[in-house]
């Protein structure tokens, strides 16, 4: 025989406890075989309608989950290693059929599913009535619900508007009832917006009169008693979703905390920008201009010291000594140069290197070529770029391919707890601290320096 178990919550959607009988027990309380108990009677409402369920503490042990099959209501607890991390006295291993335990709701929990359950009601019966757009899907999450209308497009002043026409309906503070049905032909006669999908158990919830509701529609969640009780509702955006619009929204106390965060960050705002709500997007507008020439100034003056870097390694190695404006970290002999940049980002560097090797790696002459100290650039005598970002502990390498850069960095930089890689003609590294930095610095000033007969 089937043990159906009694559903306090239908009877009074207030009652936060319970004294019920054990009827069955499941699981073995591990993590993979969690407790399961079966009870004569609860005040916990189990997941469905897209509420979530309730949560609680059965003999003082955590209620993490609860779901219906066939009738019977399954209260999943917490496993016992996660128990006997937490509170030993909350340890219990022994239920057995028969036992009387205390059940308790996380009533904060259970009264915000009534608020947003019942927000979502009216908020969906508004839609059916001012745009003939019906619910076709409904989510109730941790931050926010959703709510899908078949209609494929609501404009934001529609939108707005069926938010104070819901809101005033809270406001209206209008009698929330439940009806329970055994068949739909019992319940044909009410104002429906949605087609009975049951044939049996039908629980019919109505927001207002019925000759005139806000919302009558088979619903089997937890709802207030009156439609005030919600509070607030606020619709949070639209968004195309398969033809429909789906709405993001929130209600009762979630509202209001959303209201009081945003608030706080407004204030913020408003002190960092010395304004009001009344002239704050003036203010930021103006202070987005004024950024975006800093950062086109910005940008211009990056791009003439970038040029003047590959002009000065140039003049270091090819023509004459030229006075820097970079610290030069070390000039080797002909076929190593490492120069450190305290300004620059690694990314940067890279356009540096590129700029570098497109002139040591040109095959063609020019009297710049022409008076470089290496005779033989484009060959075994081609530099090796080293360029340094100190603000980022960042090593760029760059050559021709006479220096296998990748294998550079893959073959030493880890000693150092260097990270990175690269190919033959680039590579990078990056380094956790400076000291590790200059430590591969070093490294590669002995090993890369040319030997005497190739210089």
């Amino acid at each position: 025989m089937i043990m159906i178990t009694r559903k306090l919550f239908q009877e009074d959607v207030y009652k936060k406890d319970c004294i019920s009988t054990i009827a069955e027990v499941h699981g073995t309380g591990t993590r993979e075989d969690p407790f399961l108990l079966v009870l004569d009677e609860t005040v916990f409402f189990p997941e469905g309608g897209g509420q979530p369920c309730d949560l609680g503490t059965i003999e003082n042990v955590p209620v993490v989950n609860v779901f219906e099959k066939d009738g019977v209501i399954f209260h999943g607890l917490q496993p016992l290693h996660i128990l006997e991390k937490t509170d030993s006295n909350s340890q219990k291993n022994d239920w057995k059929p028969g036992d009387k335990v205390s059940c308790n709701l996380d009533w904060k929990r259970r009264f915000s599913h009534m608020q947003r359950h019942c927000g979502e009601h009216i908020l969906s019966g508004i839609f059916f009535s001012e745009c003939g757009g019906v619910n076709r899907g409904f989510h109730m999450g941790s931050d926010y619900m959703t709510i899908d209308i078949d209609v494929q497009e609501i404009t934001w002043e529609a939108a707005e508007r069926i938010e104070m026409l819901t809101n005033e309906a809270i406001w209206a503070n209008l009698p929330v009832s439940v009806r329970y049905f055994d068949n739909p032909s019992e319940a044909e006669h009410l104002p429906l917006r949605k087609a009975l999908a049951i044939d049996e158990d039908i629980s019919i919830v109505c927001v207002g009169d019925e000759s005139n509701p806000a919302d009558c529609v088979a619903c089997c969640g937890t709802h207030p008693n009156t439609s005030g009780q919600v509070g607030l509702l606020k619709i949070l955006k639209l968004e195309n979703y398969k033809g429909m619009t789906r709405v993001y929204f929130k209600a009762g106390e979630e509202a209001l905390e959303d209201y009081r965060n945003k608030h706080r960050i407004l204030t913020d705002l408003n002190l960092k920008y010395s304004s009001d709500d009344n002239n704050l997007l003036d203010k930021i507008r103006a202070q987005d201009e004024k950024n975006k020439e800093i950062r086109q100034e910005l940008y211009l003056m990056k791009n003439t010291l970038k040029d003047k870097a590959v002009s000065e390694i140039f003049n270091e190695y090819g023509i004459a000594a030229a006075e820097p404006t970079t610290k030069v970290f070390s000039v080797t002999e002909t076929g190593l140069l490492i120069r450190e940049y305290p300004y620059f980002h690694a990314n940067d560097l890279i356009t540096i290197t590129k700029a570098l090797t497109e002139i040591y790696g040109s095959s063609t002459s020019s009297s710049k070529r022409n008076t470089a100290k290496t005779s033989d650039i484009g060959g075994k005598n081609y530099p090796l770029f080293v360029l340094v970002s100190t603000r980022e502990n960042t090593i760029i390498l760059a050559s021709n391919g006479a220096h296998d850069c990748g294998k550079i960095v893959k073959d030493n930089a880890h000693i150092w707890r260097g990270k990175g890689g690269g190919n033959a003609n680039s590579a990078r590294a990056l380094f956790p601290t400076r000291e590790d930095l200059e430590c591969y610095v070093t490294f590669i000033k002995q090993a890369y320096r040319l030997p005497e007969a190739e210089r």
